[in-house]
């Protein structure tokens, strides 16, 4: 017969007062249930957060463009006469070799417009000129983010092409002649822009060449159709437009405009002088006064 303390104390032994035993316990856990992963995380219901939806600000190919205006600017650094702006405005366009080449060519001929200074056959606003390089662009499918030219301009396909100031429009404090040896200004024999002036220079024409007669063919861009007139080789573009007029019968109302291979003819020099040859077709633009 042993000592008390020796006795066994565990969940078996006949005596009382036992604990259980640590070593009766599992020693090894649970086995999992079917699905359960042993490195699964433990499942949460907290929801995931809600992604931010982006605003539709509509197709990229579509741009900003707004309705063309003048730029109106005065030189600070330099003194422009008119020949110089002309010639560094004609070597610009010549040397753009970057983006699409009929792109600048349209943008030239807009220009081209609304570098014509306004006549008796257009407002003083200028609100023809505006509406004809519109149209041009348009066309084209140009687009102006801020409607100054001096801002840029995009094509159809998102190219962007810059253009200086001195290249849109003239500026305020430029010097409109050049005073050659004699003091007489190179613009001079077409400064006339009244009927007197015109008149005196068509009449010396006629003088000289007289019999010399050319005829013009045009296509009227309000019908599509042909019409044919005969001038003189010096007859100015003026007098060109107010005989196709008279042949189309249109009214006073209209008013034309001619175009040569992408390019606005001014109406103070001659077709000849503007790169037009005999026998090729010019465009004449027909639109509200």
């Amino acid at each position: 017969m042993g000592c008390c303390f020796s006795q066994s104390a565990g969940p078996n032994s006949p005596y009382p007062g036992g604990i259980p035993n640590a070593s009766a316990r599992h020693i090894n856990p649970p086995p999992l249930s079917l699905g359960e992963s042993a490195t699964a995380p433990p499942a949460t219901t907290q929801a995931s957060p809600r992604r931010r939806r982006r605003r539709d600000r509509g197709p990229l190919d579509e741009h900003i463009n707004k309705p063309l205006r003048r730029h109106v600017w005065a030189s600070v650094d330099r003194q422009w006469t008119r020949k110089e702006l002309d010639a560094e405005r004609a070597e610009y366009f010549d040397t753009r070799v970057t983006a699409r080449p009929e792109i600048w060519q349209t943008l030239h001929s807009a220009l081209q417009v609304l570098w014509e200074p306004p006549t008796q056959e257009t407002n003083d606003s200028g609100q023809t000129a505006l509406q004809t390089a519109q149209s041009m662009l348009n066309a084209a499918e140009i687009s102006l983010p801020t409607g100054n030219m001096m801002n840029g301009a995009y094509d159809s396909l998102g190219n962007y092409y810059a253009l200086p100031e001195w290249v849109i429009s003239d500026p305020q404090n430029m010097v409109e002649y050049d005073h050659d040896k004699d003091g007489l200004s190179g613009d001079d024999e077409t400064q006339g822009d009244g009927e007197d002036g015109e008149l005196s220079r068509e009449e010396k024409g006629k003088d000289v060449d007289e019999g010399e007669q050319i005829q013009i063919r045009a296509r009227l861009s309000e019908s599509g159709s042909d019409i044919a007139v005969s001038v003189y080789k010096t007859d100015l573009v003026r007098t060109v437009i107010r005989k196709m007029a008279t042949e189309a019968k249109l009214s006073t109302s209209k008013k034309i405009r001619l175009a040569y291979m992408g390019k606005m003819l001014k109406e103070n020099a001659t077709l000849e002088s503007q790169g037009w040859q005999e026998g090729h077709i010019v465009n004449a633009l027909v639109f509200n006064r």
